[in-house]
């Protein structure tokens, strides 16, 4: 059984309990496929061992649970986008103590793991996942619906302290803390159009003029995207601004000049995009270009895995191996480094009898 939440009064029936839980249950259903910011459309709670509250927000305004989930620790599974979600609608990040994903990537289980296989894998339990691909914003919801919402929030209790008791007999607790730690960092960063042109394919290939024309056309669309509260990709997708980028056009009749290129940016856009790539500014740092280091990183990374058991995606996300190509190993945060191990940091820093030859690493070597 769960209680559906659609009314002030119940929300405000439910507030004490959830002040009172030594422990919160969190999850969201939301959508993401006709705005730039997700929607969410349901809010799970459990408090303790209780019943699963479930709050709608498209009946109850979200505001009054500001107060408990900051002030109440919160257990989370893959949570990045609840709590950018909830950060937006509540003006706060819930408190997080463990997401639940993120500690299995640190006792051998793997990154990242469905809470389904994370729940068969530590409490031999199944969970049925029928309403995944579901239509949130439908009401009324369905019996099938709200138990399957109620689910997710019922087995995340049991999850934390298996993981918790898991992490302690490893002695990872402060390596778990510190990446959920980042975790919530990222939750509540602003953007930084300036630097999301690295993360299209291919930008590492560009010359200095095209970098630079990426770069402000990545920052205008995302700008303009949130704005407008429109997907990026229905505003122009990345492989467009690529070409873009490449290309250079200098009329909307050359903007149109790729087949795939969608009407409105010869139309609506031209005299922005047109502006951008005839002053696009002074070129950003180029990026690495040799997928081969980019790789053998990878696979350093993958070594420590199998000393440690903590996943190498959390070791070494990408993000982190394009500033260790870039800046050497002392950019990553502490507990990183001292799970990765001394012999990472030689190989990178060249002071190790296996390591790469001059120059591999950019300015690092």
């Amino acid at each position: 059984m769960s209680r559906l939440i659609r009314t002030p009064q119940a929300l405000a029936a439910v507030l004490p309990e959830l002040e009172r839980a030594e422990l919160l249950a969190l999850d969201t259903e939301f959508h993401t496929e006709r705005w730039f910011f997700p929607r969410v459309m349901l809010v799970q709670l459990r408090a303790d061992r209780n019943e699963p509250i479930l709050v709608d927000p498209l009946a109850v305004e979200l505001g009054p649970l500001a107060g408990p989930l900051s002030r109440r620790p919160v257990v989370v599974h893959g949570g990045q986008q609840d709590l950018q979600i909830l950060h937006r609608a509540l003006g706060v990040v819930p408190n997080v103590v463990l997401d639940t994903q993120i500690a299995a990537g640190f006792v051998g289980a793997g990154f990242p793991i469905g809470l389904g296989g994370l729940a068969e894998r530590f409490l031999g339990v199944t969970m049925e996942k029928g309403e995944t691909l579901s239509d949130w914003s439908r009401r009324p919801l369905s019996d099938a619906q709200l138990g399957y919402a109620a689910e997710d929030v019922l087995i995340l209790a049991d999850l934390h302290d298996a993981l918790r008791g898991a992490i302690a007999a490893a002695g990872l607790g402060e390596a778990v803390a510190a990446a959920i730690g980042e975790q919530i960092a990222r939750a509540s960063a602003t953007p930084d159009d300036a630097r999301a042109w690295e993360r299209i394919g291919g930008a590492q290939l560009l010359g200095d003029v095209e970098r630079a024309c990426l770069r402000s056309l990545v920052a205008w669309r995302d700008r303009e995207a949130r704005e407008r509260d429109v997907p990026r990709n229905g505003l122009a997708g990345d492989a467009i601004l690529f070409d873009l980028a490449r290309r250079r056009p200098s009329s909307a009749l050359e903007i149109r000049a790729n087949r795939k290129m969608p009407g409105h940016l010869s139309r609506q856009e031209s005299d922005a995009i047109l502006g951008i790539l005839a002053d696009p500014g002074p070129p950003p740092p180029a990026l690495h270009k040799d997928r081969g280091a980019h790789d053998v990183l990878r696979a350093v990374a993958r070594v420590a895995e199998r000393r440690t058991g903590v996943a190498s995606e959390l070791l070494l996300p990408d993000g982190q191996v394009t500033r260790v190509l870039a800046d050497g190993a002392s950019v990553l945060a502490p507990w990183r480094l001292a799970l990765l191990g001394a012999e990472f940091r030689a190989f990178v820093d060249g002071t190790s009898p296996f390591t790469l030859p001059a120059g591999f690493l950019g300015g690092s070597g």
